[in-house]
């Protein structure tokens, strides 16, 4: 049984494109602009991260090996089984996609913001392409593709090239584009081309309002979907029986900054500084080249602390999910930590809140010098055992966490009801 849920006073942009097209970059624009960011995929692992009735069913559809321990579906066992089946694929997709469409119709429905971008690989083949106001296909060259994914998802090039042409052709994608977003270009030419088909999007109070074919609660089968539950990372952690460590308390002000400090966000005419910063930072244990540094600004943020035209601190920012990650921090000198690093971590902060993020993950080497552990010590964060933490920051944990690195987290908000 399905139910129509009415979707007004929004604006839906539908997002997608082929792997490594750049559509993280476009929706890290639309976040930055104020829009709801919905992740289509993320979307999929929280469903098999945290509803019991759908790991039973996958695990009886597609066997129990796809299904972990403590009741997770093993995506990766999975997917060995569904992209070698086209049948077994689209059983999965008829599975899973209903109630996608029912969390996403949750969340747009629940939110405040007036535009909401919606992230799908496969938007255009399913029911969420019909919700959206305009469509917006990310492209670019094949050989930007496997440099993508060669330097920033550090795949091998022959893994990289199979992962590409097992997708359609992305000429097909564009031919019903909106809008296309040629990211072959410097971050500062995608984000032109950005401001330029955001202008073009019509005035939410105006625009048509959308329907969506969803599930009811009653076609549901029992569980928390059918209750009408919501989960959030603290009430799954709860329902799972595992404890949620308590919301850290900030200092009390922040740090008293000089007047020659300034905390930015990187631009690519600061690659050669910041080079030099790591290269001075890691003594020469870290080499990155120009262009592997030029791809990385265009997948994701970097922070910079500065005094005066001096780089003093360096560091990689991502949000996923609500949850805000830093898996790169480079000082120099160390004694700057406690003022650049300390502003850097206080601006990025305010960016993963601003941004709706329920946590903050630090990711710090294994030898991590005393003075960039003691910024965090001042800052109210803790060190919490993985397995003691909500799902879904597990997992975030598990997808991002660098090798030989431990992590340290702070609670952003407590949605613990």
């Amino acid at each position: 049984m399905n139910e129509e849920v009415l979707l007004q006073g929004k604006v839906i942009v539908g997002l997608t494109g082929n792997i490594a097209t750049g559509k993280s970059a476009v929706m890290r624009l639309a976040a930055d602009k104020g829009a709801l960011t919905i992740d289509a995929d993320k979307v999929v692992h929280e469903i098999m991260n945290t509803d019991e009735t759908m790991q039973a069913a996958l695990a009886v559809a597609f066997g129990a090996e796809v299904r972990k321990e403590d009741g997770r579906i093993d995506r990766k066992a999975l997917g060995k089984i569904v992209f070698e089946d086209q049948t077994a694929l689209q059983d999965l997709e008829a599975m899973m996609h209903p109630i996608v469409r029912r969390k996403v119709a949750q969340q747009i429905q629940e939110c405040d913001e007036s535009y909401i971008f919606i992230e799908a690989i496969k938007l255009l083949e399913g029911a969420l392409a019909t919700v959206c106001h305009q469509i917006w296909v990310t492209r670019c060259s094949q050989q930007r593709q496997l440099e993508r994914l060669r330097i920033c998802r550090g795949m091998e090039t022959n893994e990289a090239t199979k992962r590409i042409k097992a997708q359609s052709p992305q000429a097909e994608k564009v031919a019903q584009a909106d809008i296309v977003i040629d990211t072959n270009g410097y971050m500062k030419d995608t984000e032109v081309q950005f401001r330029f088909a955001w202008r073009r999007l019509p005035d939410p109070e105006k625009a048509e309002h959308k329907q969506i074919l969803v599930p009811s609660k009653q076609a549901l089968a029992p569980g928390k979907e059918a209750s009408g539950e919501s989960e959030t990372a603290s009430s799954t952690a709860l329902s799972a029986g595992v404890s949620t460590p308590q919301k850290a308390k900030p200092i009390a002000e922040p740090i008293e900054r000089p007047e020659n400090l300034t905390v930015r966000r990187a631009k690519p005419s600061d690659i050669p500084g910041i080079l030099l910063l790591i290269q001075r930072a890691t003594d020469g244990a870290k080499k990155m080249k120009r262009a592997e540094l030029l791809m990385a600004l265009s997948e994701r943020g970097y922070f910079l602390g500065q005094i005066d035209a001096e780089i003093n601190t360096v560091a990689g920012f991502s949000i996923d999910s609500q949850v805000a990650r830093v898996d790169e921090l480079y000082i120099h000198p160390l004694e700057m930590a406690g003022v650049t690093g300390t502003a850097v971590i206080e601006d990025i902060e305010q960016s993963a809140f601003n941004h709706m993020s329920e946590i903050i993950i630090i990711f710090l080497p294994n030898d991590a010098p005393d003075e960039m552990r003691a910024i965090f010590d001042g800052m109210g964060y803790t060190t919490e055992p993985k397995e003691q933490l909500a799902r879904n920051w597990q997992e975030a944990i598990e997808e991002s966490q660098p090798e030989n690195t431990t992590f340290v987290l702070k609670i952003l908000r407590d949605t613990r009801m």
